[in-house]
């Protein structure tokens, strides 16, 4: 039996009056409230569109081929090898090494990876469409990955981060720079963009009865609900604006982080007792937002944060439970890929699929037909190293693309059956990471 799309599903919620626009989206007026098609909370990914890596096996020699956020800015070489692993700013090591984030083949394994946890989508780390410093190349990456989440029925929001202002207009990120007419300019520059190419016809933008949800880390640089109306005056109906623990009285809703303090080491029962306050003094929300994670372990040069240990995934299930017991619209997963602040729950050698796995079961307490299992989670990194190495025959990438397009249609027998066409094998016993000669 097919496993129900979720562009079926689509239509039970996002009411809409339909038109095309030129690139053939449907535009109109959304009325409803995005939710899950698995029942329970709607579980986001936060992801990180920034890494600029390798996207075959014949460019890992290339030092060009890296950018910032794989190298620290040159500290690390990533031509270089340790045991067969890249050096990278990283203390967790990809299944697949260091990768570009607009390689196709890559946003297929992840996007592939979220439908078989049953993950309903993203939140993007967004820095806007303006063109400064690599803020451009990374809204690339951002775009490239909406594709793909498209061609899967997967739903998309952003979070934006208004500290890129103060980095733009003032003389770095650390302080607050003035809000000005220019700054004012770019932001309003990014969510028009955002409005003519998510808000206004993307059913798969998330919303809040009918309004797009858009995070921000912050705010930090916008700070009076005035300047926040002259940044969305073109987005209509005006975004639901969620901020970070409460900052400001105009916000819609807010949502909480990793707890971490500059150079200590949070606890396990210091990190319930911060959520707990979070939690406690948002309870009467209309719309809800919990943020999960299961670590945070950063690799900066100055300095750090501070740190959560994983403690092989019990921080994961603490902060999932006591998520739940808020009962939340949103359950955030912080993070899918912030090497930098090791928060991820991206497939690594050091914590393999875990916090996946831990998903896929949450889900089926939800969703009792969820069909996907932890071996099935094992098959796009195959797919991936094939494809990367560019190794595989042609019979092989045919099935390769047949197993994908499947999934992504939500046909779950097909997928099993092109994906062991490959001639590939899983294991739940064996990572097989992509490691270098």
């Amino acid at each position: 039996m097919k496993y129900l799309s979720i562009f079926i599903l689509i239509a039970f919620y996002s009411l809409f009056i339909i038109s095309c626009n030129p690139d053939g989206m449907p535009v109109g007026e959304f009325t409803d409230t995005t939710v899950s098609p698995h029942g329970g909370p709607l579980i986001l990914v936060h992801y990180m569109p920034w890494y600029r890596g390798p996207s075959i096996k014949a460019q890992e020699n290339n030092s060009s081929s890296y950018g910032g956020h794989w190298t620290d800015w040159g500290r690390f070489n990533p031509t270089q090898t340790t045991n067969g692993r890249a050096q990278i700013q990283a203390k967790q090591y990809p299944l697949t090494g260091p990768y570009h984030s607009s390689n196709t083949s890559l946003l297929e394994y992840q996007v592939s990876l979220f439908i078989i946890a049953g993950i309903d989508g993203v939140i993007f780390d967004w820095y806007g469409s303006y063109d400064s410093n690599d803020f451009l190349e990374n809204h690339g990456y951002t775009v490239a990955l909406v594709n793909v989440l498209r061609r899967a029925g997967l739903f998309h929001s952003i979070m934006y981060e208004d500290n890129t202002l103060n980095m733009m207009v003032g003389k770095g990120g650390n302080d607050p720079a003035p809000v000005t007419d220019e700054s004012l300019r770019i932001g309003r520059y990014s969510f028009d963009w955002a409005q003519t190419n998510w808000f206004a016809h993307d059913p798969l933008y998330i919303r809040y009865e009918g309004r797009p949800i858009v995070f921000c880390f912050g705010p930090q640089h916008f700070v009076t609900k005035a300047q926040w109306d002259q940044v969305f005056i073109n987005a209509v109906p005006a975004p639901f604006f969620i901020d970070l623990y409460n900052r400001y009285p105009f916000s819609d809703s807010t949502f909480n982080w990793p707890p971490v303090n500059s150079g200590t080491i949070t606890s396990q029962s210091e990190v319930i007792n911060r959520l707990n306050q979070f939690y406690n003094r948002n309870i009467s929300l209309t719309y809800k937002v919990a943020s999960v994670f299961s670590a945070f372990d950063d690799f900066y040069n100055w300095g750090s944060h501070g740190h959560i240990a994983y403690d092989n995934g019990a921080v994961f299930d603490l902060t999932w439970k006591r998520a739940i017991a808020f009962n939340p619209h949103i359950i955030q997963i912080v993070t899918w890929n912030d090497y930098g602040e090791g928060t991820i729950i991206e497939p690594t050698i050091e914590r393999g699929y875990n916090e996946l796995e831990y998903v896929q079961d949450r889900v089926r307490e939800y969703n009792s037909d969820f069909p996907f299992t932890k071996l099935d989670l094992r098959w796009p990194l195959e797919f991936y190293k094939l494809r990367y190495t560019q190794t595989a025959s042609s019979a092989q990438l045919a099935a390769i693309t047949a197993a994908t397009n499947a999934l992504f249609a939500g046909d779950v027998v097909t997928f099993r059956t092109e994906a062991a066409k490959t001639g590939a094998s899983v294991s739940l016993y064996d990572l097989k990471p992509l490691l270098r000669n």
